[in-house]
């Protein structure tokens, strides 16, 4: 064994040393590069997939909102039982479906329209007790529809 050792040294054979430090075959770059590119498109995807959330989160929210300023109104509505004659603006008449607006500031140039339904209904006659329910229904880039529902109950005013 000694002797082919002492032969190899004899050939010109590169010391073991040089053979350590040679460079990168072409496959391990096609591997490094292969494992890189999964990596960045990876992180991108990532970055893409919290974007559009985050967009639909606050979309959520301002739908939210809106769905809240109509039952405020319808809140705020004139019911009185009691007076003569009676007061009663609190029927679906006088809450027609509505196109709002979702506001988001800084979103670019595109907008987001949504449609705020009202429905009102009688619960119980005495006592006099309504159920408002207002859907906020909203579009996410053209393929999902979303609705948000806040609803109450109100007594008339006294």
């Amino acid at each position: 064994m000694q002797m082919k050792l002492y032969r190899a040294k004899q050939h010109n054979a590169p010391p073991l040393v040089l053979r350590a430090r040679a460079g990168m075959t072409l496959v391990e770059v096609v591997v490094a590069l292969a494992i890189s590119g999964l990596t960045v498109g990876a992180i991108v995807s990532g970055y893409l997939f919290c974007a559009a959330s985050s967009e639909k989160s606050a979309l959520s929210l301002a739908a939210n909102g809106m769905a809240m300023e109509r039952l405020e109104q319808a809140r705020s509505a004139a019911w009185n039982t009691v007076s003569w004659p009676n007061i009663d603006q609190l029927q679906s008449s006088n809450f027609p479906n509505k196109i709002v607006v979702l506001d988001l500031s800084s979103s670019g140039p595109h907008v987001t329209y949504a449609t705020n339904i009202t429905s009102i209904s009688q619960i119980s006659t005495n006592p006099p007790l309504r159920r408002v329910h207002v859907d906020c229904v909203w579009q996410f880039n053209g393929r999902q529809v979303y609705t948000n529902s806040v609803e109450m109950c109100r007594a008339p005013d006294q």
